[in-house]
């Protein structure tokens, strides 16, 4: 991948990695609060930030992180956003996602219509830069 369709890519997959993480937030209040009680979005934050229960979460919010950081980065170099761009593919694609994250992510593609449909929206951008059998 070069510079031109990493950036390109990061551009593309921006939104639909956002509307994902925000699914998966949003599943995983619904289960929280239906365990321990309401809680507001700033408690739920700091739940998910400084609990351990939810650690696995951590690659895709980082992932996020570091998007944002290379495309707000005027002086980013070529080799950041293609490195980000494979991180962004390797998080999605079987052979390579992290274990950890993949044994509490994909049980939740079961349970929530929305989280499976950002999902496809994710997968469907990966396929369009990754080779067939790794996506």
């Amino acid at each position: 991948m070069n510079d031109q369709a990493a950036t390109t890519f990061l551009n593309d997959v921006r939104h639909p990695l956002l509307a994902l993480h925000r699914s998966v937030l949003t599943e995983l209040r619904t289960r929280h609060e239906a365990e321990f009680g309401p809680v507001s979005p700033g408690e739920f934050l700091q739940i998910v930030i400084n609990g351990t229960s939810y650690r696995w979460l951590s690659p895709l919010s980082t992932l996020i992180a570091a998007l944002d950081d290379v495309l707000d980065d005027n002086e980013a170099k070529d080799t950041d956003r293609i490195d980000i761009a494979n991180a962004v593919v390797a998080m999605f694609s079987a052979k390579t996602r992290d274990a950890t994250f993949a044994e509490r992510y994909l049980p939740l593609l079961q349970d929530s219509p929305e989280i499976a449909l950002a999902n496809g929206q994710m997968a469907q951008r990966v396929r369009s830069v990754a080779p067939a059998d790794d996506a």
